[in-house]
């Protein structure tokens, strides 16, 4: 009479692990480059992404890859410039947000155009927020364009996007990470990569209290003062981003206990911040080796 643990080495000799992928990307601002290297990872080691859902800039890379895009998005990122950011977010300051989507949306038109959600190869879907119902809404249909656009509008940084009655923001603020919200299908494997993972080491500098501020009227310091690194307490955008961060960070762990995945990628973004767009590279590099080593230890 066979044993059991001849039996399970028989299954585990003939049985072959699903390479299928439900694939989440949170949201993060520039850190979301780490997915395109997570990605290429993926698909080296033999990955099959049959569905994927995003939040922010998850969104955008996870909607560039729906849609066969994703040779043209690294190619955007690996030129991308911190003087090229400023002329694409084309900084505006107004009561409600600092930053002009004029060019964030050419640049959408030009590579996506007027392609439909259901008419992609894979499921897709990402989240926004609803500033009028205070509820998520989940795009699976309708303009892909337009679902990244709601999905990426972080609060007081892009106005909101106004569409049917609806005034969208940024997803990360009810659903970061959203592990509820992919397509399943038998047999597949739940893959997260979280880009806003809290930093291994606490952020102290937030201690200091400085009140510094550019000259009134004058765009460019204003701008400067936003992005400076130095006395976060006395920089606007560091602020706002830090307490972001700190919420999307408490939601994203309930998600993680709601809905374990099959296979986590936590990456601790310890030196990247929220704007720093022109350290692609570095970041799709650093996206690529995370999930390398994740993949290696299942093999």
């Amino acid at each position: 009479m066979i044993s059991l643990k001849e039996l399970w080495n028989l299954f585990l000799k003939h049985h072959k692990a699903s390479k299928d992928v439900a694939l989440v990307l949170s949201g993060g601002g520039a850190k979301g480059w780490a997915h395109i290297g997570a990605i290429e990872s993926l698909i080296a080691h033999g990955y099959r992404i049959t569905s994927v859902a995003g939040t922010s800039m998850g969104a955008l890379v996870g909607g560039f890859y729906a849609a066969g895009k994703m040779g043209e998005l690294k190619q955007i990122a690996e030129g991308m410039t911190r003087m090229r950011m400023y002329r694409i977010l084309g900084f505006a300051p107004h009561t409600d947000h600092i930053a002009s989507d004029s060019r964030v949306m050419e640049i959408l038109d030009r590579l996506i155009g007027d392609t439909a959600i259901e008419d992609l190869p894979i499921p897709y879907c990402c989240s926004a927020s609803d500033l009028v119902s205070g509820k998520e809404v989940v795009f699976r249909q309708g303009s892909l364009k337009m679902a990244i656009r709601a999905s990426i509008s972080i609060p007081l940084f892009f106005k909101p996007i106004r569409m049917s009655n609806h005034a969208y923001v940024d997803g990360s603020i009810h659903n970061a990470l959203p592990l509820d919200r992919v397509e399943r299908k038998k047999g597949d494997l739940l893959v997260a990569v979280n880009v806003s993972a809290p930093d291994e080491e606490p952020d102290t500098t937030f201690v200091g209290n400085g009140q510094t501020r550019g000259k009134e009227g004058n765009n460019d310091l204003w701008i400067k003062s936003v992005f400076r690194k130095a006395e976060p307490t006395s920089n606007y955008m560091n602020l706002t981003t830090r307490i972001t961060k700190l919420t999307i960070q408490n939601n994203t762990e309930m998600a993680l206990r709601l809905t374990p995945p099959d296979i986590y990628v936590n990456l601790p973004m310890d030196g990247f911040g929220l704007f720093d767009f022109e350290k692609a590279a570095e970041l799709i590099s650093y996206g690529r080796r995370k999930m390398d080593e994740i993949l290696q230890h299942r093999a």
